[in-house]
Parts: C-alpha cells; structure tokens; sequence
C-alpha cells in the first residue's frame, strides 16, 4: 500500500506488489497453517480499481510469498456501502473460517490497523497481533 493505504499503481495500470521486510522468512515457517488475507478495497467501487486487478495482485503475493496463502476475500465496497463485510466487521472473516473449518478462539489474526484489531474481535478471533510487532518492524 502507499501513503494513501492504496494499492499501488504501476505505469501500465498492474498493481504494483512488494513485500515488505521480513515477511517471507517470517511466513515461511507457517507453511503447514492455513494463511488468509483479507482486505478492504473501497477503490473497486470508487473506479480506481478492478475485480481482476485485485485478484491478480493477490495471486502474486502469494507467489513472491512461496504459495503459502489458503485463500483471500476481498471487500470491494466502502464505508457508506453498510455490507458486512468490510472491516472492521466480521464478515470476510468468519466466510473463511466456515468455508476451511477454522475454529477463530484458536486463530491469530494479523493487521495493521485499528479496524484490523476490531474485527479481530468482532470474529472472536483468539489473538490479534499488529503487523509491526509480529514482523518486527521498527516504527519510525
């Protein structure tokens, strides 16, 4: 994401993916858990964005990440929208969980935001850790 909390753009209109320190070697070792994502993606409705777009950058992350994601949902709406699932609502989570026979008081949940920690919550997922913490990043 770029200073925006937008997808990047690159001159040919492709989201641009980088990963970001550590996040591969810190993944790597979870291979064997089941790995989602979810994300809030208000600029497919706003137009900035398309469906396929998204899909398609979600499929790269997962290869630069060695294949380790078990699926990802996407919200393409935005807050004036009221859907469930965009956070900091549950919906985009407890969908996975049902579909891959998760059981959430068990589970971590990753992010790194506020509406990331809430939905957290809202799922009843057992733990929620911040990205900067679980990556070790150092915040500047």
């Amino acid at each position: 994401m770029d200073e925006t909390r937008q997808l990047p753009l690159n001159a040919d209109g492709k989201v641009k993916i980088e990963l970001l320190p550590r996040v591969k070697e810190i993944l790597a070792p979870l291979r064997d858990h089941l790995i989602f994502v979810v994300t809030n993606q208000a600029g497919i409705k706003r137009g900035r964005l398309t469906v396929p777009q998204v899909e398609s950058a979600l499929h790269q992350l997962d290869e630069k990440l060695g294949g380790i994601l078990t699926a990802w949902q996407v919200c393409p709406h935005d807050n004036d929208d009221g859907c469930e699932c965009r956070k900091p609502r549950a919906g985009m989570i407890t969908e996975l969980a049902a579909v891959h026979g998760v059981d959430l008081k068990a589970s971590t949940m990753v992010g790194d935001q506020a509406s990331d920690a809430e939905a957290a919550r809202s799922a009843t997922v057992g733990r929620f850790v911040y990205a900067r913490d679980f990556f070790g990043w150092q915040q500047s």
